[in-house]
């Protein structure tokens, strides 16, 4: 049994996808731990999607990231974690945590990738006149959204849109292809060489 977590910052809406990729895998799978450093999540008796008990690890209780990390570390060793998705988990790793679970990372971010990297994506993108954007899925790297790219799609900018809208539009799209990627790697499809990702059929 692949056992996943998945960290979040907002409301952890995407987690349905997690469960829809896992659904979809020949490989058997499950949500074995769910990280939240939202200080507005209830910090008792917390569920997300009224099924996944939640763990509140706010860093403004730690002393530091390292510490902080410490313990993200910890929960993710003592539960055997195959898989860590970032749902919106908003929050630069260290060095050292990339080292040891960046091949094991997937984050989300709502733009097409290289372009528009870190906060305001969607904005800049509005700001920017571009026709597209979309949604990327990638490993983490010790650069802000700029590991190897798994999955992308594309949303088509129309005249007049909103900021709002179009964050709704690519949070469908971010659903989509991080379904099919937590899919892909729970099945070994994925390689990466090169910093290139491939899908093995």
């Amino acid at each position: 049994m692949k056992k996943i977590a998945f960290l979040f910052s907002g409301r952890g809406s995407l987690i349905g996808s997690v469960v829809e990729g896992i659904g979809r895998s020949s490989v058997p799978a499950e949500i074995a731990l769910v990280i939240t450093n939202n200080k507005a999540f209830p910090a008792e008796n917390g569920s997300l999607a009224g099924r996944f008990p939640v763990s509140r690890v706010l860093h403004s209780d730690f002393a530091d990231r390292e510490s902080f990390e410490a313990e993200i570390s910890r929960q993710l060793d003592a539960n055997d974690i195959d898989l860590i998705v970032l749902g919106g988990f908003r929050r630069i790793f260290s060095p050292a945590f990339v080292d040891k679970y960046g091949s094991r990372t997937i984050n989300t971010h709502p733009s097409i990738l290289p372009a528009f990297p870190g906060d305001g994506a969607q904005r800049r993108a509005l700001e920017a006149g571009v026709k597209v954007t979309g949604a990327t899925v990638h490993f983490i790297n010790n650069e802000v959204d700029a590991g190897p790219i798994i999955d992308q799609g594309v949303v088509r900018i129309a005249p007049g849109m909103t900021e709002q809208a179009l964050k709704e539009a690519i949070i469908k799209v971010e659903e989509v292809i991080i379904a099919d990627a937590v899919t892909n790697i729970l099945e070994d499809r994925i390689a990466v060489r090169d910093g290139i990702v491939r899908v093995v059929q």
